[in-house]
């Protein structure tokens, strides 16, 4: 059982398939949760039987709405111990000479922007405070790159740079970590569309990303810095 009573946890991309178990997790473990939510999605606002979770409208690929939601989140917590940055997504299949600028911009801002922009504002909190987890979402493609995922491969590729970068720079914090979690295919309503359903079993679940995050969050986790974690289920 991980113990999170007391700590602060802020949540991008909360309301997603992943998102939605990851928060279940950390309320479950005593963690306040403050998640990014987008203007379609403000019914996750504030539910009333979570008062220790609340959304807040953010468009976390926009540096001066990041701005805007740390504020907020700064003007009720006096800290954030937590941060998974669980934003992202993933573009049609293309040859590289077929991505337009807009697609390659977008698969940048969405996957890896959005990371840099919310990693930005939480680490000055963290090292104040002298502790911090942070978690980003990296994906098989970032490691091992694959033909007609050039953008998206590339961003990804981005945040694993981020992680390390980002962890070498918080090495003299004994309690502060950065970390990234690589999956393969997640085993989402949404995936399962165009996947076959004898191949369901061998794809990672939410629940198996949320254990590890849970596990990083922990005071188990802090001898793990710098990490990006396979979770490749049998792919």
């Amino acid at each position: 059982m991980v113990k999170l009573s007391g700590k602060i946890a802020v949540v991008s991309g909360g309301t997603g398939a992943l998102g939605n178990v990851v928060v279940e997790q950390l309320l479950l473990e005593g963690a306040t949760v403050i998640t990014t939510i987008s203007e379609k999605d403000t019914s996750r606002r504030s539910p009333t039987m979570k008062p220790s979770f609340e959304g807040i409208i953010a468009d976390v690929t926009s540096e001066n709405s990041v701005k805007k939601f740390y504020a907020e989140v700064f003007a009720k917590h006096a800290r954030i111990d937590i941060l998974c940055n669980l934003v992202g997504g993933v573009g049609e299949k293309k040859f590289i000479e077929e991505i337009s600028f807009d697609e390659w911009n977008k698969m940048m801002n969405l996957n890896l922007s959005s990371c840099f922009l919310m990693m930005r504002e939480s680490i000055v909190s963290m090292k104040k405070n002298g502790f911090g987890r942070i978690i980003n979402i990296a994906a098989l493609p970032g490691v091992t790159p694959e033909a007609k995922r050039g953008g998206y491969g590339v961003s990804k590729a981005g945040v694993i740079a981020l992680t390390k970068t980002a962890a070498e720079e918080v090495k003299d914090f004994n309690d502060l970590t950065v970390n990234a979690i690589a999956p393969s295919i997640i085993l989402t309503e949404e995936n399962k569309k165009w996947g076959a359903s004898d191949d369901f079993k061998k794809w990672v679940t939410p629940e198996q990303i949320a254990d590890m995050i849970l596990h990083l969050c922990s005071e188990h986790g802090r001898a793990i810095n710098g990490q990006i974690i396979q979770m490749y289920g049998k792919v």
